[in-house]
C-alpha cells in the first residue's frame, strides 16, 4: 500500500525542509516539494507537525514491567518470572511501550545471571525473533550483553559481580548459538588482558560491536582493546569507567575514549546520570557524530505501581519526582540503578539544552543553537548515529530507499523547554501507535 505523508517540516540529513514523502511497501520511495495526487494510497496530513527519524535505543534494559534478563516483574508478589509464557508476552508488551515513545529500533541489554539462566532466556529471544508474527518484533534489533564479561567490583555500579566471567570465545559461542545469533553488541572491559583482547578481536571479525563499561582498564589497556576492535564508549560519564589526571600507563579509560578517533560514545541524557555542563563539553571534545543517546531504561519505566524492587540482590528505589532510580542502600542519589528514560524525552531534553546557553566545566560557555540546528542535532544523537555505529544504513534518517521508520509529532515550546508530542509511528511504512 502507498503511504503519503503530506505539508510536514520533515527532518533531512541536511536539515529541516517543507517537503512531502511517499512510502510504498514500507520503504520511502520519493521526497519532493510535488505533490502528485493518487487515490489510491492512504494520505496522512502533517501540516504543522514534525516528521522525525523514528528513535533508535541502542541500549535499554527494560521497559514497562518487563526486564530482559528476569523476566515478567509481578507487583503483587514483588518477583520476577522467566516462564517461556510471560516472557514472550512480556518482550512484545515491551516493544510497544518502545514504540508509544518513539522507539523504532531497540539494542536490548543482557545484564550479568547464572549462564544456564542467560542461556534459557536467550532462547527465548530467538524463538520470539524467528517465530513470532508480530511486526513489532522488527523492533527488537538485537541483544547487548552487558553484564557477563565484567570483572573490577568497584565499577560494578548496580551489577553483581557474583556472575561476573572472563572472556571467552568458547563462552560466547555458546550464548550465541542459544541465542540463534542475535547477540549484536557485547561488553567486554579491556583489564581481562589477554583474554579480553583476543575476544574483542573474535566479535569483530564476526561483525558485532564490541563495547566497553564498567571499567577499571588504564589508559594503556584501554587503547590495546581499541586496536582489536572495540567502538564504544558504554554511558559515559556515568561513573563506573577509570579516569586518571596523572601520566602513568596514558590516563585511564575516560581520557583515552575522548582521545581516541574511534570510539563512539553513549550518553544518558536525563539529566541526572550526566549532569547538562558535562554533557555539553563532551559533545564539543568529541562532535556530535560521534555521541549517541540512549535510555538505559529498566523495567519500571511506565510503571506507577512499583517505587522500590530487587534486583539480583540489589535494592533499587524510584525517586520522589518520579525521573531517576538509585540504589536504596547506599543512602544516597550518587550510585543510580539505570533509569526511567524513554527516547521521547531525551530528544526533548536534548532539544531544550541545545537552545540554552550553557556553562560547561572544561569549556567556560556553549552557544544557543537555533531551533532546526537543535533538531538536527538531537535527531542526530537518537537516530543517525546509533544506525551508523550498528552499520544500518536504511533507517536512522529520512532518506530515499531507506525504511519508512517514521515519526509525525508536534513540538512544542513552553518557556525554553520543549514536549515532543508523538502522534504516529510508523514502522517499515506500518503504523504500529496513533495517539
Amino acid at each position: 500500500m502507498k503511504i503519503i505523508i503530506k505539508n510536514g517540516n520533515i527532518l533531512l540529513p541536511n536539515g529541516l525542509k517543507k517537503v512531502h514523502i511517499e512510502i510504498e511497501d514500507g520503504i520511502i520511495t520519493k521526497i519532493s516539494k510535488n505533490l502528485v495526487k493518487d487515490n489510491s494510497a492512504q494520505v496522512i496530513d502533517a501540516k504543522g507537525k514534525y516528521i522525525l527519524p523514528g528513535f533508535i535505543d541502542l541500549h535499554t534494559n527494560g521497559i514497562g514491567g518487563f526486564d530482559l534478563t528476569n523476566g515478567w516483574y509481578d507487583y503483587k508478589k514483588e518477583s520476577f518470572s522467566v516462564s517461556k509464557e510471560k516472557y514472550l508476552s512480556g518482550i512484545e508488551n515491551s516493544m510497544k511501550e518502545f514504540a508509544k515513545h518513539g522507539t523504532t529500533l531497540v539494542g536490548f541489554t543482557a545484564l550479568e545471571a547464572p549462564i544456564e539462566k542467560i542461556k534459557k532466556i536467550f532462547s527465548y529471544i530467538a524463538d520470539y525473533k524467528n517465530k513470532s508474527e508480530s511486526i513489532l518484533k522488527d523492533i527488537f534489533y538485537g541483544i547487548y550483553i552487558e553484564g557477563v564479561f565484567m570483572k573490577d567490583e568497584r565499577y560494578k555500579g548496580a551489577h553483581n559481580p557474583k556472575y561476573f566471567f572472563k572472556p571467552s570465545i568458547k563462552l560466547f559461542d555458546e550464548l550465541q548459538n542459544a541465542a540463534g545469533g542475535h547477540i549484536k553488541i557485547v561488553n567486554v572491559v579491556p583489564e581481562w588482558g589477554k583474554d579480553a583482547f583476543n575476544l574483542i578481536a573474535y566479535l569483530k571479525k564476526k561483525k558485532i560491536l564490541v563495547a566497553a563499561g564498567h571499567t577499571s582498564a588504564t589508559g594503556d589497556e584501554y587503547t590495546a582493546a581499541i586496536k582489536n576492535g572495540l567502538q564504544l564508549a558504554i554511558h559515559v560519564l556515568n561513573g563506573p569507567s577509570s579516569s586518571s589526571f596523572k601520566p602513568f600507563d596514558n590516563g585511564g579509560a575516560l581520557e583515552t575514549l575522548l582521545k581516541s578517533p574511534q570510539m563512539h560514545l553513549e550518553i544518558i541524557p536525563d539529566g541526572y546520570h550526566v549532569d547538562k555542563s558535562y554533557l555539553m563539553d563532551i559533545l564539543k571534545r568529541k562532535g556530535i557524530d560521534k555521541c549517541i543517546a540512549i535510555s538505559d531504561s529498566m523495567f519500571v519505566t511506565n510503571m506507577k505501581k512499583v517505587n522500590e524492587y530487587i534486583m539480583n540482590g540489589v535494592v533499587g528505589k524510584l525517586s520522589k519526582n518520579g525521573e531517576f532510580l538509585y540504589i536504596a542502600d547506599k543512602g544516597n542519589f550518587n550510585a543510580l540503578f539505570g533509569s526511567v528514560l524513554t527516547m521521547d524525552k531525551a530528544f526533548e531534553n536534548l532539544i531544550s539544552w541545545f537552545m540554552q546557553p550553557i556553562e560547561g566545566v572544561w569549556n567556560e560557555l556553549h552557544k544557543p543553537l537555533g531551533f532546526a540546528d537543535a533538531l538536527l542535532n538531537a535527531s542526530k544523537m537518537c537516530s543517525q548515529n546509533p544506525a551508523s555505529i550498528l552499520g544500518l544504513k536504511t533507517t536512522g534518517s529520512i532518506a530515499i530507499g531507506n525504511n519508512a521508520d517514521i515519526l509525525v509529532t508536534e513540538i512544542l515550546n513552553n518557556n525554553t523547554k520543549y514536549k515532543l508530542r508523538i502522534n504516529k509511528v510508523l514502522l517499515k511504512g506500518n503504523i504500529i501507535f496513533e495517539n
